[in-house]
């Protein structure tokens, strides 16, 4: 049946395919030393088993120099 439709071009998608608008993805920009910071935190695993260690870093986006860095032994909330 479905091979009978696609020739006589009936053969469709039922549902109604949404669209999503063209988006651009922002850009930041710094155009002298700490205007934008940006962030991460690390895993890094401890000296014995099962130990793990956090490691908090800022960084200045302009000139890429660390500007805080601290290692945590347990995730710290907010």
């Amino acid at each position: 049946m479905y091979r009978l439709l696609e020739t006589h071009g009936e053969s469709r998608e039922r549902r109604d395919q949404l669209t999503h608008p063209p988006y651009q993805k922002p850009e930041l920009l710094a155009t002298e030393a700490n205007q934008l910071w940006s962030w991460d935190i690390t895993k890094l695993r401890g000296p014995l088993k099962w130990t793990a260690y956090h490691l908090y870093v800022i960084l200045d986006v302009f000139s890429r120099y660390v500007v805080d860095d601290r290692v945590s032994r347990k995730r710290r909330a907010g």
